[in-house]
């Protein structure tokens, strides 16, 4: 007894089986071809399916589940909210003691087009943010390691 070989593809429609059809076996044969259109989607459908499961067995981080690993970031991170100070730059400290983390900034309110560039120094107690524009209202920070 053979096996159907597979090709990992979406078949777009099952081949139904006619009446008018004549009977005949064998890899290309009619009545074996909705088994392999069928075999065709499962492996397609296996492939996809493997994809995701290890995006999410990466996204976890070695944590037994996505909410743990929400959970641990969420430990791992500091935010909070600042004004822009322009050229003068506006420091936060925080207590991270190094300079492997990223800043993420958003301003809170409408800039009216005059934040200009915004320049982030980071050190190892703190960090300054810097604008160019003439705009000085709030942000929010978040801090991840």
């Amino acid at each position: 007894m053979a096996n159907l070989n597979e090709t990992a593809k979406w078949e777009e429609g099952i081949y139904q089986i006619e009446e008018a059809d004549p009977v005949m076996g064998g890899p290309d044969g009619i009545d074996n071809l909705p088994h392999k259109h069928l075999a065709n989607r499962t492996a397609y459908l296996k492939q996809e399916h493997e994809k995701v499961a290890n995006e999410i067995a990466a996204a976890r981080g070695g944590k037994a589940s996505l909410s743990d690993r929400l959970a641990g970031l969420e430990t791992q991170t500091m935010q909070g909210e600042s004004t822009f100070a322009g050229t003068a730059g506006r420091s936060i400290s925080h207590n991270l003691g190094h300079t492997n983390y990223i800043v993420n900034l958003t301003a809170l309110e409408d800039t009216q087009g005059d934040l200009g560039d915004v320049r982030v120094a980071r050190a190892a107690n703190a960090f300054t943010v810097y604008n160019t524009g003439g705009f000085r209202g709030q942000f929010r920070y978040q801090l991840m390691t």
